[in-house]
Formats: structure tokens, sequence, C-alpha cells
């Protein structure tokens, strides 16, 4: 208590800390709080803009009798996982067993929430209450690698006795936390072995590879992953995701709104969900990630270049540079309804500013790529945009589809695991990924060459197409003169393409 008050202090409040009561609304199996919606707090509420708070209290059995708390520390849990994946420079080889650790939350009466990288290719995966000592085995059940989240099932029912879930805020930008509100990360970082609760503020509202992503400053570190960040209120407002190399406390997490998003997403495969993109050959993928199929745009800011385009007296807009082949922007009939060199006003009604970013909805004061808005819902939502072409307003409504890439981005979802490979005459192939590329290039410098990059990062340009390349030329005599060759591009076999 002495230390909440001087928490409240160095805040400049004297307000006494209320007791809240757990919410155990169900948030995989939609109870009807639920049915709203990649790596908390502190006790004082922040009553600028909450208020009146009830006031309740919490059978957390991790909270002593007297002592007032506002989050449920029994219901986080530590996952102890190993793990083997084949090797991108000998494929056929598997890795020696790897073992590590992170963390997650109980989000229904039988269920896990965690971060997909904290358990993706998991051959063992153990998990241990905050207040035990006993571990108990886990298997995936729910797994999405674009959002980075995935749900276990615990073998014993019995793990989940005296544990409540926790809640989660609702779906919506209404209900992302604020600029400066207080959050506390809880989890099972690294410098010691049991539970860890830090707190800070929220920084901004931010992206991270196309997704919305909140950055806080309450300290998360290699085992957090996977971990509850709670509001004032004690509902889970995000989950802990990464860090920022090279910087201090600058962290992510995942909104709840992308929380609410997967379960949304997962319904289709009747919550059983796999690692792998949702195709015809594998119908339990996860549905991946929307997108509008534009690739690139040019900020207008050049008051010459909104001259030439017609629009200097209009405000806003970027314009289209480069699009996905097999994106969105096509209709069913392969004509595009959106065009390079089109001007994009607006999406969904939201204009879009001359550098590419909107006001987040209802928040004027705070800003984010339009992409967001897009990639916040899920694959085949209709959105309407607002281009002028050729001088005239013209309005198309576009089902945004998940982006596919030449180069297969993730080991696991869109790259094969383990990856495929073919010896011919002691000469291996295999199909480029990025988990290649960084196998075989260490220095950072040469994965962002221009030429790479252009590979790295461009859309697939027709069903089936792969970049093929000379990974390995093996020790033989049958292969002399040829360990020149490494990396070279594939273009034809025995004359086929």
């Amino acid at each position: 208590n002495r230390q909440r008050r001087s928490v409240q202090r160095i805040q400049g409040r004297t307000m006494e800390s209320p007791t809240w009561e757990d919410d155990p609304s169900d948030m995989v199996t939609g109870s009807p709080i639920a049915s709203t919606g990649v790596h908390a707090d502190d006790i004082t509420p922040d009553v600028s803009r909450r208020s009146p708070k009830p006031k309740i209290k919490s059978s957390s059995a991790a909270v002593g009798k007297g002592v007032k708390n506002s989050v449920q520390l029994s219901s986080v849990v530590k996952l102890f996982v190993k793990k083997v994946h084949a090797s991108q420079t000998g494929p056929w080889k598997m890795s020696s067993v790897l073992s590590s650790t992170g963390s997650g939350f109980i989000i229904s009466p039988n269920r896990i929430l965690t971060n997909a990288h904290v358990v993706h290719r998991g051959q063992s995966i153990l998990c241990r209450p905050q207040s035990g000592s006993k571990k108990y085995e886990c298997e995936i059940e729910m797994i999405s690698l674009p959002l980075d989240l995935a749900v276990l099932r615990v073998s014993d029912a019995s793990f989940f006795d005296g544990k409540v879930p926790l809640s989660l805020v609702q779906t919506g930008y209404g209900h992302l936390p604020h600029l400066d509100d207080n959050v506390t990360a809880v989890g099972f970082p690294t410098g010691g072995d049991q539970i860890s609760v830090t707190r800070g503020v929220v920084s901004r509202i931010t992206h991270s590879s196309s997704l919305l992503r909140i950055q806080i400053d309450a300290a998360i570190n290699s085992g957090n992953s996977g971990g509850p960040v709670f509001n004032s209120a004690g509902k889970v407002v995000g989950v802990a995701t990464s860090v920022l190399k090279g910087a201090s406390n600058i962290g992510y997490i995942i909104p709840a709104m992308l929380v609410h998003l997967f379960f949304e997403g997962v319904e289709a495969t009747g919550r059983r969900c796999n690692a792998a993109m949702r195709t015809p050959e594998n119908e339990l993928g996860f549905c991946g990630v929307a997108s509008l199929g534009i690739e690139k745009v040019q900020s207008l800011e050049n008051p010459t270049l909104r001259e030439h385009l017609g629009i200097s007296g209009r405000e806003g807009g970027v314009r289209i540079v480069d699009l996905d082949p097999l994106g969105g922007c096509r209709d069913e009939n392969g004509v595009y309804l959106v065009r390079s060199g089109d001007t994009l006003l607006s999406v969904n009604g939201v204009p879009v500013g001359e550098d590419g970013t909107v006001e987040v909805p209802g928040r004027p004061e705070e800003r984010i790529l339009f992409t967001i808005l897009i990639s916040s819902q899920l694959p085949g939502s209709p959105v309407e945009v607002t281009l002028i072409r050729e001088g005239k307003v013209v309005k198309r409504t576009i089902k945004p589809k998940t982006r596919r890439s030449l180069c297969p981005q993730t080991y696991g979802y869109d790259a094969a695991d383990p990856p495929a490979y073919l010896i011919c005459g002691g000469l291996v192939f295999m199909v480029l990924t990025r988990p290649w590329v960084k196998a075989h290039f260490k220095n950072t410098k040469e994965i962002n060459d221009p030429l790479l990059s252009h590979f790295l990062h461009a859309p697939l340009s027709e069903e089936g197409r792969q970049i093929v390349v000379l990974s390995t030329v093996l020790a033989s005599s049958v292969n002399i003169g040829y360990h020149s060759l490494w990396g070279m591009v594939l273009h034809t076999f025995n004359g086929t393409s």
C-alpha cells in the first residue's frame, strides 16, 4: 500500500485506490460481454476520462487478504516450450532442441491466450500457474502467425480450478487506450522465475508490419511475450509482443481490438485453426491480413505535383504508384477497380492525408497509416474508397484480400515448414523465402540491398510462381566446378520454365 500511495503521489493524485472485481467473461466462447469483438495499469484510475468507477472486490488468489489490487495475477501463466526446426542450409536436418519460456493468460474457463511466436513449432508446451509449482501439458488449438496470437488448450481441466478468466476491453477504436493512460504489464521475463509486474503509460498508437500496435514504456523483456497488459480498470488492453532493440523502455503490445479480430477470423475453422495460410487445400488455416492491393503510394506534399494531378484545390490525398496483381484492387473478372496513377482521397469515408495517414477514428489528435484501417478488419469485408482519376471523382467498393508474397515471408505460414528442396546431382535447390535469406545473409545491409529487397517484398505476380535458387552445392567429385554458382536463380529445367 505504501508503494501504491507513492506512485499516486508521483502522479499528483491523493485519491484512494479502489478495489476491482474480476469480470468472468468468456472471450473465446462468446459471452454477452465478448460479443463486441506479431511481439495494464497503475492502480490509480484516470479520472479525466473514466468517472464514476464501480467498486468491486478481487478474487485473485495472488492478492492477499485486505490488499487492494486491480489485476488478476493468478490468471497469468508461465509457458515452457521446447522447439525444433529444419535447417535452411541443410533442410533434411533438424536443429537441436531449443528451450524457451514465455507468458500467457487465461482467456476463458479452459483456454490460454499467448503469442504465436512463443509456441509455434513447439514439440513440448507446458504451463505453470502463477501460484503453483506443477506444470501441465498444453496443445495449440488456434494460431495466427500474421497476428502473432495463439490459443492453448490444457489437457488437465483441474489446472483452471479457482482461476478466473481475464476480461478484454471491447473492440473498436473507441476502446483503444489513450495516450498517457496508465498500463501494467504482467508476465515472466528473464531475471527471475516468479511473476513480474511493471508499470508505465501508453506512449503512442503506431503500427508494425502493417498491423496496429500500441507503444508503452512499461518494461517488456524476453519472457514477457504473450503476457497481458492491463488498464486502470483491470481489463486487458493488449498482449505484450516485442521491444525495440537498442532503445530503452520502448515496448509494443497487440491491442485487444486485434485479439477480437483473431477470434472472429477463426470462427470459419470451427476454432481449430492451424498455422499455415488458408487455401483450398488447407481450409483450417488462418484467413490472413486484409489488404487493398495498393503496394506503393507517393505522398502529395509537392505543390507542383498536386497541380499536375489537378488536385491543387483539395486537401490531402496520395498518388497510387504500384498495385498487387492478385490483390483486392481487381474484381472477379480481373478488372482493376483501382489504377496506378489514381489519387486516393478517402477510405471508408475517412480522409487520407497527403502523407498517407488518417485520423484514428474518434481521435482527431492521433494519426495512423491508412492501411491500418484495412488490416484491422477481416479479408472480404467491403471497403469504399474515393479516388480522383483523370480529374474526376470516382468511388469504388473493394473487397480486400490476403496479400501473398512472391518471396514467402513467414516460416510455417506461407513458407513451407519444413522447407521443400530438390537434390539433383549434388545440387540442392530450394524456394527463395525470407527465412532462407536471413539464414544465408547475416549482414543486415546485405538483406536491405535494393535488388534483394525487391524480391523479398514483391507481391505474387501469378498463381503458383516461385523463385528457385541453388541453395547448396554438396561436397562430391561430381560437383567440381559448380560451387561458385551458389545462390543463382533457376530459370529453366530441361528447357521448361
